[in-house]
């Protein structure tokens, strides 16, 4: 995607704009090779932080006793095919079955995945072993929610009956930077993964301010403490703690190159660290233009993080182009509800009224939507209500951002490329 982004700038160019073009940041430090197989076997035998004895856990379960496995769905690449293997192979000769073995997909509010995405997050052999296992969380059945008790801040949380009450439960998901929590992962399985709608609404709401039309103090990319929303998500899966997280770390190929297994909060922060590390990009200086892609994502709600990345990186006055094609379109029918708010304040009203995980989306999309230029495949009724400017291709796209400064006739453009920036977060450069 790189090349495709470079080319548009560089015909940009070639139209008489005045483009400089700034040097794409890298992380800070070189990502760590991918982990072996024995690499992965070893890490699962050595938990972090407190908790039940790694050997109790990686023992085969006992004849009767229910085990449950939460992973994330298609949203969430997470290396759960590099993991499951080695946790069956500590579990042999145990031989699952559907009265014993849940493998529950942590949907939260998305759709269930389909039979191809399920054999891509489990693997081939995987899925042909454990098909008959899989279980889809449904955020709208109380049949299947239970009441595990209520937060610090006095609400209640629900989440699947399968999952609390298991005999032996094992989270498998990935750490990665999340725009509200912090940081996505480890305690993100349970609640949202598999939280009732009003739980996920509540601990969604607490990135809105109470006063203001915008984010509440507190609640941002790639922190942890001090973030409303990180710690109530914590408090809340604190009331069912999972006997054993698996937290892997991928970089932006895909490939695993961290796993980080053990107590909850522990297991995920020692992953988090090497998230920073791996896929924080130091800025020094923001630039005017910021071309980015939002690949692979397939709809508007998954895209949406590339544009907030984007517009970490680049000045306050300045354009954000954005190809984000988008081929499911805006992600699900509730949210162009949401979308459809022109005015902040309207926005954030409806929130206070009506909690829901959607309008938090919304509202960032549409503090962000005048600096942006889009090049999509979304519908023009998907498009329109998106209230974001469009563009027939890159080139175009470019041009037109540029006509929204000061054309390329003055000053030069300092143009800079994320063409990863779904999974890369700007942050100032220390010193």
């Amino acid at each position: 995607m790189h090349n495709a982004l470079l080319a548009a700038v560089k015909a940009a160019k070639t139209s008489g704009i005045r483009i400089e073009l700034v040097r794409t940041p890298r992380p800070e430090s070189a990502r760590p090779a991918p982990l072996t197989d024995r690499q992965i076997v070893a890490r699962l035998e050595s938990p972090i932080g407190p908790g039940p004895a790694i050997r109790g856990v990686l023992a085969p379960p006992a004849k009767g006793e229910r085990v449950c496995i939460v992973v994330p769905d298609q949203t969430r690449r997470a290396a759960v095919d590099r993991i499951l293997p080695a946790i069956f192979h500590a579990w042999a000769p145990y031989s699952p079955s559907a009265e014993s073995l849940t493998i529950l997909i942590a949907t939260g509010i998305h759709r269930c995945p389909t039979a191809e995405e399920m054999e891509t997050i489990l693997g081939r052999d995987m899925f042909r072993r454990l098909g008959g296992c899989v279980r889809f969380h449904d955020p709208d059945d109380s049949s299947a929610l239970v009441h595990i008790g209520n937060t610090p801040l006095g609400h209640r949380v629900l989440i699947n009956r399968t999952a609390a009450e298991a005999d032996r439960l094992v989270l498998i998901g990935a750490a990665s930077f999340h725009y509200h929590a912090g940081f996505g992962g480890g305690r993100k399985l349970l609640v949202p993964g598999v939280a009732g709608t009003d739980t996920i609404a509540h601990t969604h709401s607490l990135a809105l301010d109470p006063m203001r039309s915008e984010i509440r103090a507190g609640v941002e990319i790639g922190r942890l403490d001090g973030n409303p929303v990180a710690e109530e998500l914590m408090n809340a899966a604190s009331l069912r703690p999972p006997d054993l997280t698996c937290n892997t770390v991928l970089d932006t190929e895909g490939r695993l190159i961290g796993l980080f297994c053990g107590e909850m909060d522990a297991a995920h922060r020692a992953a988090c660290a090497l998230v920073r590390r791996s896929a924080g990009l130091p800025v020094q200086t923001r630039p005017d233009l910021v071309v980015a892609s939002a690949l692979p994502a397939r709809n508007w709600i998954q895209s949406h993080k590339a544009l907030y990345n984007a517009h970490r990186a680049v000045s306050e006055s300045g354009m954000v182009v954005l190809h984000a094609p988008c081929e499911e379109g805006l992600g699900n029918e509730r949210f162009r509800h949401w979308i459809r708010f022109r005015n902040a304040d309207e926005l954030a009203a409806e929130l206070r009224k009506h909690r829901e995980t959607n309008g938090q989306t919304a509202l960032s999309t549409l503090l962000r939507a005048p600096r942006t230029v889009l090049v999509t495949r979304m519908t023009g009724r998907d498009t329109e209500d998106l209230g974001i400017a469009t563009a027939a291709g890159l080139d175009d796209a470019v041009i037109e951002a540029c006509g929204k400064m000061n054309g390329g006739h003055g000053s030069p453009i300092r143009c800079m490329l994320m063409p990863e920036a779904l999974h890369t977060v700007p942050f100032p450069a220390e010193g």
